[in-house]
């Protein structure tokens, strides 16, 4: 039920957001993680042509940032671009860009919630002791948007049309790789129940060799954070939509050679081009971003209903493995992550 059927694997995010234009012209857009040759740039340039009022972008890097922004003020000199330091990982960092994003006078239209990091070899641990791609990739998303939520209820106040104020979770098809390990979310070790293990078959495409279950693996823990994000977008939706007009949507960006995969060794790398060789469209950096503005901008995803889906690949919508869309699932993480950040949210 997208706009343009057409779309696909090969659609660029600079068609996209021209041909949605008057949905970014004079609106207020916030990207997480943008840094050079990523999909939070090409975003970032692709929005900026369209002349939005304003671009909030984010990340760890001052030096990274600026780089990014600095192209976009090359391109198009009258964009209007502010930055935000934000490292995902660390609640405490999260809470003190919250709290400076908030004094900003803006309301927020569109929150594309697009950092992430991706399948470290070893288990590593936040500053808050936690799994470093669940807390990156769903902990600090989930805490930042609750935070900032009172920005984009205005925007959806001070907007009659119902689904243009969005929150959009970049997932991935990683999500096929495992469900939430809500008995051991923190990969520390130990026996789960067979429906929170992951998919063999998934598993084995990412070149991961332990199937045992018990211990950190570097793309079950992806696969778990990636499952996280689409039911973040269930509960968000179950939550906003029907009372405030705010749609959340999720999406696979592609295959697409970024600094996300840094972390993968040789070996991994040598595999994936030998197995994904005959079904893999390999993206480059302003196709990577196609189906995130497919999310955030076509106005027909304002009739969205359950029926419609959660999750986009390849600029279309698509069903993801059933744990991704559990409704009781959803609502299950909602609580954990409460419980993680010790904070309640109710919308």
């Amino acid at each position: 039920m997208t706009s343009n059927a057409s779309y696909d694997r090969s659609t660029s995010g600079a068609e996209v957001a021209r041909v949605y234009h008057d949905q970014v012209k004079g609106r207020n857009i916030l990207i997480t993680g943008v840094g050079p040759l990523g999909i939070g740039e090409t975003s970032l340039l692709a929005l900026a042509a369209q002349q939005p009022n304003l671009i909030t972008v984010t990340g760890r890097s001052p030096e990274k940032i600026n780089e990014s922004i600095a192209k976009a003020k090359a391109e198009y000199p009258d964009v209007n671009v502010r930055s935000l330091i934000l490292d995902l990982s660390s609640i405490a960092s999260v809470r003190k860009a919250a709290a400076e994003f908030l004094a900003t006078p803006e309301p927020l239209d569109i929150l594309i919630n697009n950092a992430g990091v991706m399948a470290p070899p070893t288990r590593l641990v936040s500053a808050d002791n936690i799994e470093i791609q669940f807390a990156t990739n769903h902990i600090g998303h989930f805490l930042f948007t609750n935070l900032i939520m009172p920005k984009l209820l205005a925007a959806a106040a001070a907007n009659p049309t119902k689904g243009a104020t969005r929150i959009i979770n970049v997932s991935s098809f990683g999500h096929s790789a495992n469900p939430i390990r809500f008995s051991d979310w923190n990969w520390e070790g130990g026996d789960v129940p067979d429906s929170e293990k992951g998919s063999v078959e998934q598993l084995t495409l990412f070149n991961e060799k332990d199937h045992t279950f018990t211990k950190y693996t570097p793309y079950g823990a992806y696969g778990q954070s990636k499952t996280a994000n689409v039911l973040y977008s269930v509960e968000l939706t179950r939550r906003l939509f029907e009372k405030h007009g705010i749609l959340s949507l999720s999406l696979h960006p592609g295959g697409i050679m970024t600094q996300l995969g840094r972390h993968a060794s040789q070996s991994d790398k040598e595999f994936w081009e030998a197995a994904f060789k005959d079904y893999v469209f390999w993206k480059n950096g302003d196709q990577g971003c196609s189906t995130t503005l497919v999310a955030a901008l076509d106005p027909a995803l304002n009739k969205w209903t359950p029926e419609t889906g959660y999750y986009l690949d390849d600029c279309q919508f698509k069903a993801p493995v059933p744990w991704a869309v559990d409704p009781e699932a959803a609502q299950r993480l909602w609580k954990l992550s409460e419980e993680i950040v010790n904070e309640k949210f109710d919308f």
